[in-house]
């Protein structure tokens, strides 16, 4: 590591909230929200070429490695008298990496971003945004108490920066403490702290659907076992170090001059993200590591640096320095607690004008007001759903091809029956938000009982998923059973299930004013009688997710890939929804419904799908199929009862609560759309 300084200085405090969006030169002060990203499938087998990687549980880490801006903010909170060194003369003198500048006297410090200096080409332009370096692993450490303490202001004491993840009170001088389990300033556990080498090295390097969805390892944080390049843009595979020729990011010179900075913009490799979305643990500054145990107070970095040639920057290469010690080319990047499990939130619209006449199909008469949810459930929601009742999977609620069917694949699942975990891949993109694949009616009905039953954790039993809106216990030989006229764990009425076919019909195509007044169904669930585009770049809509002639919609193209996703979003062209406010009942997916919703075994598609023509997507056409079926057409959205409840996150809560004991406690509200967490 280049340049080190003997000597530092402190201070005392000032204002802020700090995160790690990207400063603008003038948020010297300004309040920032964490841009985590977080890190899933727990129990991942280590690397078995390092032996590092492996991970029990989950976490978050940083999108970015922490800015300038960042630490600026931090040092005028902290620094005004800056007893404990936080700032280096280097972060200002030093042009290949400055900085920040300083101003007044002790007690009345004062901190403003600088540079970059020299040529600036896009990427490498901001004062705030490029990596902090000239810290040292105890000038992390602080940071990360900072941030677990709330970004308090004030002189560097326990409440502040000397305590919180790390006591630092309490340490030998030099030595590198151990975690807090408890943050004495909270009483809980800290909640912000420097990523353990394993943690840093998984968010980098691993990839949960290599080897057929086994995961892996690849040897850059780029997703990629190729030697990077170092354009600053948005071609894939780039890092910023030194290639063999030479030449350096920044300038693409071979030589480094005193005056020029070689730092780029944290994210400037647009297209060169770690698997888990990380950006930059490859080049730009070395990442300081959590590194207790060390022997002679050293610690460990990893990643490689602006100075770097490429084998710094695989994963076979680890760096270890004095704790103490800084350089123009190192940094750091902050991890976190996993985030609390969201509840599935179900956006549902109204549908009124009850009693009204069935089509010349014979379908979509409804004698009642109900509600449909707006989307199909989604991956993320289904994930939800897995990580809370599939751990031992004993119904197959988990289907391979959600993860091997790269057309729709979305999850991907880790560990061994009893201990496994379930996460959102990126395919082409987050598949978070894309409809849920690969399910069957009996799936789609364990999801509607896990939502009725206030969406519990535990095993597949009849208190969460086999009983509720449908009593599953009921389903000898395969056959689909009628909906509860009550769910047993809550002793009211279901507020979930699988809508019949005359409920998916009349959302998707009834208006109660086609035509002066007179009531109707369109050939398609856009509100028209003539085929959608499905251009997703149209701008004249409706627009759909299906085959048009023989070009597909996400790709425009003719030609099938099997290596390219296909969905779109569940909640992707709002403005082509039906008369009710429903979107995507046409195209992305089929959907599975309930018939008359008599005992049997077959259940209904209806909506066409992304590989279909513009006739499956017509009212005049049905599907159906065992209620068994498994396929990558084919998903769900759930109904509800019309005065089901819109439960606020604390209702939601006490609702779980009082679902388990058996009692109801569900409240109404008018209006459409409605957001519901739980049912009765």
């Amino acid at each position: 590591m280049p340049r080190s300084t003997p000597h530092r200085q402190t201070r005392p405090l000032r204002a802020a909230r700090l995160s790690f969006q990207r400063l603008e030169p003038r948020l010297a002060l300004a309040l920032i929200d964490p841009i985590l990203v977080p890190v899933g499938d727990p129990q991942n087998a280590a690397d078995p070429t390092t032996g590092y990687g492996r991970v029990a549980g989950a976490y978050r880490i940083g999108k970015y490695e922490v800015t300038i801006g960042e630490y600026a903010t931090f040092l005028n909170a902290v620094a005004v008298a800056d007893t404990a060194g936080l700032w280096d003369t280097a972060m200002e003198s030093d042009t290949t990496s400055a900085g920040i500048l300083r101003s007044g006297d002790e007690g009345n410090f004062s901190y403003t971003v600088t540079g970059p200096a020299g040529i600036t080409p896009a990427g490498a332009t901001s004062p705030a945004q490029r990596p902090i370096t000239y810290v040292n692993w105890f000038d992390a450490a602080r940071f990360a108490n900072w941030m677990a303490n709330g970004q308090p202001t004030g002189g560097q004491t326990a409440a502040t920066t000397e305590n919180g993840a790390y006591d630092l009170l309490a340490a030998t001088p030099g030595t590198v403490p151990l975690r807090n389990t408890v943050n004495p300033n909270t009483g809980a556990a800290p909640t912000f702290f420097l990523p353990s080498e394993n943690q840093w090295y998984k968010a980098a390097y691993y990839a949960p659907t290599l080897q057929g969805g086994r995961g892996g390892y690849y040897r850059y944080a780029t997703r990629s076992n190729a030697t990077p390049g170092n354009v600053i843009g948005g071609s894939p595979n780039q890092v910023n170090y030194i290639l063999a020729t030479g030449a350096m990011t920044v300038t693409q010179q071979p030589t480094i001059e005193p005056t020029q900075n070689y730092l780029t913009n944290v994210g400037a490799m647009q297209a060169s993200p770690s698997s888990y979305g990380t950006f930059d643990q490859n080049g730009n500054a070395w990442e300081l590591l959590e590194s207790a145990g060390m022997a002679g107070g050293a610690v460990i970095l990893r990643g490689g640096g602006w100075t770097s040639f490429s084998s710094y920057l695989s994963s076979a290469y680890r760096l270890g320095i004095l704790s103490t010690a800084v350089g123009s080319n190192a940094g750091f990047r902050l991890a976190a607690t996993s985030a609390a499990a969201a509840p599935v939130v179900v956006d549902f619209v109204s549908v009124g004008d009850a009693n009204n006449a069935a089509d010349t199909t014979g379908f979509g008469a409804v004698a009642y007001e109900y509600a449909i949810a707006k989307t199909d459930v989604t991956v993320g929601q289904y994930v939800a759903f897995l990580n809370a009742v599939a751990k031992t999977d004993t119904h197959g609620l988990y289907n391979q091809r959600m993860t091997t069917d790269l057309a729709v694949a979305g999850i991907t699942r880790i560990g061994k029956p009893g201990r496994y975990s379930y996460s959102v891949m990126n395919n082409d993109g987050s598949a978070a938000n894309r409809p849920i694949t690969y399910v069957s009616w009996f799936d789609a009905a364990r999801f509607a009982n896990w939502m009725a039953n206030g969406q519990p954790t535990g095993g597949q039993n009849a208190r969460t998923t086999e009983n509720g809106g449908y009593d599953l216990t009921r389903s000898a030989g395969r056959k689909a059973v009628p909906r509860n006229a009550v769910n047993p764990n809550t002793r009211a009425a279901p507020t979930f299930f699988i809508p019949t076919e005359n409920e998916w019909y009349k959302a998707a195509y009834f208006t109660p004013d086609k035509a002066a007044g007179v009531a109707g169904y369109y050939a398609y669930a856009t509100q028209q009688d003539i085929p959608p585009t499905n251009d997703p770049a149209s701008a004249v809509g409706p627009i759909v997710n299906y085959l048009k002639g023989v070009t597909y919609c996400v790709t425009q193209s003719a030609i099938f890939s099997p290596t390219q996703n296909y969905l779109t979003d569940a909640s992707a062209f709002a403005s082509s929804g039906s008369h009710y406010g429903t979107l995507n009942q046409n195209g992305t997916v089929y959907q599975w419904n309930d018939l008359t919703g008599a005992r049997g075994l077959l259940r209904g598609l209806r909506g066409g799908f992304w590989a279909g023509g513009s006739i499956t997507l017509q009212k005049s056409t049905f599907t159906q199929a065992v209620a068994t079926r498994e396929e990558n057409d084919s998903g769900f959205r759930l109904v509800g009862t019309a005065s089901a409840p819109a439960a606020s996150a604390r209702t939601e809560a006490m609702a779980a609560v009082a679902a388990a004991a058996g009692d109801t406690a569900s409240s109404s509200s008018g209006g459409k759309p409605r957001r519901l967490f739980v049912g009765g």
